[in-house]
């Protein structure tokens, strides 16, 4: 189980941390224990020597120490192969082995303790109620203690290095000590090989595994622009001339301060690089924030410049709304992250509670990334629909024009709010740069129609997941566009 909680770490920031990893990582790890077993059972029969088990362990740390030093080819291999097979291989190879060989100590040691026929059943419940509760410690000390100290090649070799010092051990009380020093002396070497570094025009300033994975600001020089990485996803993005947004969406949901002039407070759900709120900061509205990874808002307030004279709230946004009891005059939803939006935040439930924080009359802006036609909009339009039961008006803009790329994935932006919404941009208006000047100068002609046709989202019926997986696709290949394949391998 450490090694399943280890591998989304590992393979989290290449593929993301979405519905085919996970299920690429319970098909290899239930798939190599189930070999394991059947394996161990035959060696157990063939050669019942109390050697087994030590040997068994020993190799398999020694196979799980090797990542750190295999995985980069692993993964660049599997990378080519797409969001859906390349988690599957890249667990395979990975992990498989070492599993595999995991999974052959447990048949060993029912087969060397069985001596007395009579006690066979007892035994046998022993062994397995210790190696699941094992698996039940090492889980919750993995997942809340190691993974948000330490990197994820040194929890690797940590674990490999366990796993090699109880089989050293287990072989010497037999004679064979030479395997724990064998073993152990590569093991070691690659616990002090330094961090990989980034390729020739990027530059690292800051990062951190985060108990929601692998976080990162990464300077490019070439472009002059400094990123957001979160696992496989680049969450915000500033222009290194001006430090302003480099992100047209987050310049159309500055839309708020036009349709609401006389906003005075703002709830703006997941932050990414504090970019709006400190743009509205600057027009006098005061945002309070919820953001569930508390790395991102660090790295937000020192990279990026973020700040707020409101609370920053660090949670899971559907906890902060039920319990919360404050209201706002705006609030701006936007959690789209690794290609997806998390669904349990876009269900009929919770848009109800989000409307329950917004003062009469005041407005909802959403950001959700997805299609204007086709059998790809399926999503778009279940959005729209959720939306339309909690308010009477609704208006979709794309952040970009239509007619580019119109079969192609943007960001659809949702205002939302019981009364009319007037988009004009006041002659006098402020803006932070050109490119802002232009989004909302022209995002007036970038409204979209969906058919009101999609399906409503619940709690008890939610098809999000399915539906995004075209976005989540498309997403992959744009931040291989985005950043170079070492970049993400890192």
């Amino acid at each position: 189980m450490m090694i399943e909680v280890l591998g989304i770490r590992l393979i989290g920031p290449v593929f993301g941390v979405g519905l085919f990893v996970w299920a690429a990582l319970l098909t290899v790890t239930l798939s190599s224990l189930a070999a394991g077993y059947y394996c161990g059972g035959v060696l157990a029969d063939r050669f019942p020597t109390p050697r087994l088990p030590g040997t068994a362990l020993t190799v398999s740390g020694v196979t799980l120490g090797l990542l750190p030093l295999l995985s980069i080819e692993v993964l660049k291999v599997a990378e080519s192969t797409g969001p859906r097979t390349g988690p599957l291989l890249s667990a395979a190879f990975l992990f498989g082995p070492s599993l595999i060989l995991l999974g052959t100590v447990s048949p060993i040691a029912v087969r060397l303790a069985t001596t007395d026929l009579h006690a066979t059943g007892r035994r046998v419940g022993g062994i397995y109620a210790v190696s699941t509760a094992g698996s039940v410690v090492g889980t919750l000390l993995t997942a809340f203690v190691l993974v948000p100290a330490f990197e994820t090649d040194r929890l690797l070799v940590g674990i490999a290095l366990s796993l090699v010092v109880m089989g050293g051990l287990s072989l010497a009380r037999l004679g064979r000590p030479g395997w724990l020093v064998a073993a152990s002396a590569p093991l070691l070497a690659l616990a002090a090989s330094p961090h990989r570094s980034l390729p020739t025009g990027f530059n690292l300033v800051d990062r951190a595994q985060s108990p929601y994975g692998l976080v990162e600001v990464i300077d490019d020089t070439a472009r002059g622009v400094r990123l957001f990485r979160a696992e496989h996803s680049v969450i915000g993005a500033e222009w290194s001339r001006d430090h302003t947004s480099a992100f047209a969406f987050t310049h159309l949901l500055e839309a708020v301060r036009f349709v609401r002039p006389r906003a005075n407070d703002v709830l703006q759900v997941g932050l990414g690089s504090g970019a709006l709120p400190s743009v509205l900061a600057k027009r006098g509205l005061v945002s309070d924030v919820v953001e569930i990874d508390p790395a991102v808002v660090r790295f937000a307030g020192s990279h990026f410049g973020f700040k707020t004279a409101g609370l920053i709230y660090v949670e899971d946004a559907r906890a902060f709304l039920r319990q919360t009891s404050r209201q706002y005059d705006v609030i701006v939803h936007d959690t789209f992250t690794g290609g997806t939006t998390p669904e349990h935040l876009l269900s009929e439930e919770a848009i109800e509670s989000v409307r329950n924080l917004l003062r009469p009359g005041v407005l909802l802006a959403l950001n959700f990334a997805g299609y204007q036609r086709g059998t790809n909009a399926e999503p778009g339009r279940a959005v729209l629909r959720t939306l339309r039961a909690a308010f009477r008006n609704v208006r979709v803009f794309r952040d970009m024009d239509p007619r580019e790329t119109p079969d192609g994935a943007a960001n659809l932006i949702y205002f939302a709010s019981d009364d009319s919404m007037d988009f004009a941009v006041p002659g006098d208006a402020w803006f932070e740069n050109e490119v802002c000047r232009h989004v909302l100068g022209s995002f007036a002609h970038w409204e979209i129609h969906l058919p009101e046709d999609g399906e409503l989202i619940t709690d008890a019926r939610n098809p999000l997941g399915r539906m995004q997986i075209p976005v989540f696709e498309e997403h992959f290949e744009d931040m291989r566009k985005m950043l170079p394949v070492d970049v993400w391998l890192r």
